[in-house]
């Protein structure tokens, strides 16, 4: 089990995010993900999870529901999972 930390940039946009009205099934989906993360549990390949490269290498991307991402980086030896930002595609890159 991975002990979840939050960036201050994800909650920020999380926080945003829910206040312009983000339906509640996608609320509840990006939980779900961050359950399966934090178990260490693959997730199911329709969320398209992968590694990054180039400037973000070392993080992950995975797609909550159709352009929605959440960036996340694991830390293997601390058992952490720091969640790192969350929005489309066009205000991650």
């Amino acid at each position: 089990m991975y002990r979840v930390k939050y960036d201050k940039k994800f909650l920020k946009k999380f926080k945003k995010l829910i206040k312009n009205g983000l339906k509640q099934k996608y609320i509840d989906d990006i939980y779900q993900v961050i359950d399966t993360l934090s178990s260490g549990k693959k997730l199911e390949s329709l969320y398209r999870d992968h590694k990054l490269t180039g400037e973000l290498d070392g993080y992950r991307e995975c797609h909550i529901q159709g352009d929605l991402l959440l960036i996340y980086q694991i830390y293997e030896s601390e058992l952490v999972l720091v969640l790192i930002d969350i929005g489309s595609h066009s205000e991650i890159f």
